[in-house]
């Protein structure tokens, strides 16, 4: 979210209606949600009397179905459907704090190419801004971490890129989060899309990314 697709208005949507339902402060909720898994956000913020229903399987699922079946606001950042169509399939993969069966519904939504490696909260259960995903990710690919770019746009998992030690860690200002604290999580560079980057497969099989120049 935010990075390929910009589903913010959804998040934030449905976020504010448990938050009303939970007598939850939504403005402190938020500031510190995207990038994070539910479940990580249920546990900073559920009822401590109910808290163990609320990480229940079940609980967590009846959460995100209607998140997952809301295209109302859903936004493709601009590049991202022709990149993901001109990287080999064994050069990249997607590390989301989404659960898997919203991701693929995400995916199937937009008709963007389904990534070889897909990495979830449901498998990984440490999230942003813990490396956790991001190094599975390298793993499934067959690579180091200090051999990959991350792309993110909200702080935790530009924290976890990094934490991850990434090569690159590109900061994705796309309204997630003030572009002061991309930079301040340890992005480096900051681009709009996909459409700032000159993006070239080389005959070795590694990837050459450049800033186009103005």
């Amino acid at each position: 979210d935010g990075t390929l697709i910009d589903t913010t208005l959804i998040v934030e949507r449905h976020w504010q209606i448990w938050c009303e339902a939970h007598e939850v402060s939504y403005s402190e909720l938020i500031s510190t949600s995207h990038g994070r898994p539910s479940r990580s956000i249920i546990e900073q913020w559920a009822p401590r009397d109910r808290l163990e229903e609320y990480l229940t399987p079940e609980y967590l699922q009846k959460l995100e179905r209607p998140v997952a079946e809301d295209v109302e606001g859903m936004i493709i950042i601009p590049g991202a459907r022709e990149l993901l169509e001109y990287l080999p399939s064994t050069h990249w993969a997607v590390v989301t704090s989404a659960g898997r069966e919203m991701a693929i519904g995400r995916f199937k939504q937009t008709e963007l190419k389904t990534p070889p490696v897909l990495v979830t909260s449901t498998e990984i259960h440490r999230g942003k801004p813990l490396p956790d995903g991001y190094e599975t990710g390298a793993r499934l690919l067959g690579l180091s971490p200090e051999d990959c770019v991350v792309f993110e746009d909200a702080p935790s998992g530009i924290r976890a890129g990094v934490a991850a030690r990434a090569k690159v860690v590109f900061g994705m200002d796309t309204g997630t989060a003030p572009r002061e604290q991309l930079i301040e999580a340890g992005a480096d560079p900051i681009i709009k899309s996909f459409e700032d980057l000159d993006i070239k497969v080389l005959d070795d099989g590694w990837i050459e990314i450049s800033l186009k120049t103005l």
